[in-house]
């Protein structure tokens, strides 16, 4: 069955905000409402709006975590080791 849209979410935004907004909706191919309309529904929806993730291409962003999480593990483990002490089971896990 086909839902019709009955209802509006509007914000009211200065002309810097409206003029950013437009030209992201154009990158898209959108106009600024259907733009709007997919970027909110993207949150509500537990997901990152598409122009979140396509700045930075596709599974960079999740690249980025995964390097800086790795960075940090390697940082600890080497000031052990720097520090002449070794690493349990326990703590590589």
């Amino acid at each position: 069955m086909l839902e019709l849209r009955t209802q509006s979410a509007g914000a009211k935004v200065t002309e810097r905000e409206y003029a950013e907004i437009e030209k992201l909706a154009e990158s898209r191919g959108l106009k600024v409402g259907e733009w709007c309309r997919e970027t909110l529904l993207a949150r509500v929806n537990g997901q990152e709006p598409r122009a979140a993730t396509e700045c930075a291409g596709t599974g960079q962003v999740t690249l980025m975590a995964e390097l800086s999480a790795l960075r940090a593990i390697l940082r600890n483990v080497l000031f052990k080791l720097a520090n002449g002490k070794s690493m349990t089971a326990d703590e590589m896990q």
